[in-house]
């Protein structure tokens, strides 16, 4: 098995999320429910985040690490129904992302060079937002005991398919109408989860393309 690098963390960890995002789906689909193989989804995507975070900054891994398994604990606890931990675990999971999302963005735009590998980081990083406002909507949704319509207050897990799909709906401003928040707290996430997928995408995205522009110039 080949070593992880730097050169390719961004594309395991691009696999791992549309393991994640199809599994959901697939999931709610053909089972309802299946939160035990959801959660392994979760699970695994966030162990590939780990994997590919350099070694010596063993702080930053070792955090991570501690959020992973706050996750599985809690979810379990939650899943067999002995104490809900929701809030815990949604805690932890919008922690995870977020500090991964500030690892990753500093890695982009600190690179030497634009590679492969910078662009499907830059596609990774957008697919992280989307699950961090589903997070952050899943926790309002929990504390509000709904906020929504067209998703009903329930198990997290259960709700992790329909709230991926509002949140990337939400971010590239397509608004089907489907599912539409109905707090000001959940409608106010919602639209600048819209405001925010629009800058990235003028300013992140422009930013590789002008700086490969360069390179391109300067071999």
């Amino acid at each position: 098995m080949s070593k992880l690098s730097q050169r390719d963390n961004f594309l395991y960890l691009f696999v791992a999320l549309v393991i994640l995002l199809a599994g959901c789906a697939v999931m709610e689909q053909f089972f309802g429910t299946g939160q035990g193989v959801i959660l392994a989804g979760l699970l695994f995507c966030m162990s590939t985040s780990i994997l590919g975070i350099d070694k010596q900054k063993s702080t930053t891994r070792g955090w991570l690490g501690f959020l992973v398994v706050l996750v599985f604990i809690s979810s379990l606890i939650s899943i067999f129904e002995t104490i809900n931990l929701a809030m815990l675990s949604l805690v932890a999971l919008i922690l995870f992302i977020g500090q991964y999302l500030k690892h990753a963005t500093k890695l982009i735009l600190t690179a030497p060079e634009i590679d492969r590998n910078q662009i499907v980081g830059s596609i990774c990083i957008y697919l992280m937002m989307g699950l961090w406002f589903a997070f952050v909507q899943l926790l309002l949704l929990e504390v509000l005991d709904g906020g929504f319509n067209g998703i009903e207050y329930g198990p997290w897990l259960d709700n992790l398919s329909k709230m991926i799909y509002f949140s990337f709906i939400t971010m590239t401003s397509v608004g089907y109408g489907a599912i539409s928040p109905s707090e000001p707290l959940t409608r106010f996430v919602a639209y600048f989860q819209a405001i925010a997928g629009v800058f990235y995408l003028a300013i992140l995205v422009s930013s590789l393309v002008s700086a490969g522009l360069t390179q391109k110039n300067n071999s």
